[in-house]
């Protein structure tokens, strides 16, 4: 552990692992499992490959203000972007698209995340009730500035990012703010299904769809009728382990963006970890898995989280839209208010009901200059992505 004083009354003690300060850390109560010690000592455990981390307690007069968690780990723009060559490109997109590729592979470097690359949304801290979010602003400025100071402690990381912030709850940007040498950015929006509290079965919400949208659930749950579908114990998950990683990598392969790879047992090891609130369901053929989900219980929203198919019976048995269902299903019965799908597949999720919810990350290099170019770069080599959103509910 190291601590590092600054000014406005604030001092930062940092560490690599969340046991170096514990008890201090469950002092402030987390707005999210994900940033509870239970959670982030089962990521420690079965941490993804070639992350490390970094966590930072921000302690003022009255004691434990604020805690930050970071993720370090090697960005290469080409590969994690997945920039390929796709056939039946024209000569003018072939060549555009192969100067893309040829500045990505050039955008190379150890990136500091502020958040959790395993999860949509604001992960990234927590802090005191009688702070707000401008306070918290002021307190990650001065933390980043002493770690860019030392650039050992954070394994020289020339980028930091801070990721996925709701932009009805974002950071306010100007000159005379701090983080004002940071540049703000909009990736694709999470998808969010609010649930009403009328809802008090799955038939009630489908009596608030629209005709086509209800028979089309229907088709996919007579399309699934002759699976079996049931939650997966520690054990269960153990014994199929290797298909569900395969099912998952498959999943992430096949996206856009990725930027980090799964410990091969990170299910069972969360599943240890956090117990019930982790939970894996699978879908069955003949005691054979084709399909897996998972969600986290996090208090009032269902967190999606990883998912996979067997690509070779994935559409004549609709299983991403079963999988869709399955969280419609767990959500009005577990009574949550929100179920979070995250940003993959938005228009399939938007007709389900689900809305977008902008968010919006942060992105600086330590090098002045160089931080200069990054908003160029950024509006250069983010990808472009067109969806319709669907409005599936009756008009009221």
């Amino acid at each position: 552990m190291k601590t590092l004083l600054q000014k406005s009354g604030y001092s930062f003690k940092i560490a690599s692992s969340i046991g170096e300060f514990l008890k201090e850390w469950d002092q402030l109560q987390p707005a999210s499992l994900l940033l509870s010690s239970e959670y982030l000592q089962a990521i420690e455990l079965y941490r993804p490959n070639n992350v490390q981390f970094k966590y930072a307690l921000v302690e003022d007069q009255s004691g434990p203000a604020a805690a930050f968690y970071f993720q370090l780990l090697p960005f290469n723009a080409a590969e994690r972007l997945k920039m390929k060559e796709r056939k039946q490109e024209g000569l003018t997109t072939c060549f555009y698209n192969h100067v893309k590729r040829l500045i990505a592979s050039k955008v190379d470097f150890i990136t500091l995340v502020c958040g959790n690359l395993l999860a949509t949304g604001a992960y990234g801290f927590k802090y005191r009730n009688d702070l707000d979010m401008l306070d918290v602003q002021e307190m990650i400025d001065q933390l980043l500035k002493a770690m860019f100071d030392e650039p050992e402690l954070i394994h020289r990381a020339s980028v930091c990012l801070i990721k996925e912030l709701p932009y009805r709850n974002s950071f306010k940007m100007d000159k005379e703010l701090p983080l004002n040498f940071m540049h703000p950015f909009f990736v694709q929006p999470s998808m969010l299904l609010y649930l009403e509290p009328s809802w008090q079965s799955f038939e009630n919400y489908m009596d608030a769809l629209q005709s086509k949208y209800r028979l089309r659930l229907r088709k996919a749950l007579e399309a699934a009728s002759g699976l079996t579908h049931r939650e997966l114990s520690v054990k269960d998950i153990r014994i199929h382990e290797k298909i569900l990683f395969e099912y998952y990598k498959r999943a992430a392969d096949n996206s856009d963006f990725n930027l980090v790879d799964l410990h091969p047992n990170y299910f069972s090891g969360l599943k240890m970890g956090i117990g019930d609130k982790f939970r894996v369901f699978g879908f069955f053929r003949d005691e054979q898995l084709i399909a897996f989900y998972s969600f986290i219980d996090d208090g009032e929203e269902l967190v999606g989280h990883f998912l996979g198919t067997s690509e070779e019976v994935n559409g004549h048995y609709q299983l991403y839209l079963n999988i869709l269902i399955q969280f419609i299903k767990h959500g009005i019965g577990g009574r949550f208010k929100i179920i979070s799908l995250a940003r993959t597949a938005i228009e399939i999720k938007s007709t389900i009901g689900a809305v977008p919810e902008e968010m919006v990350c942060y992105v600086t290099h330590r090098n002045k200059v160089y931080n200069r170019w990054v908003p160029n770069l950024l509006e250069y080599l983010k990808p472009q992505k067109n969806y319709t959103l669907r409005t599936p509910f009756k008009s009221k």
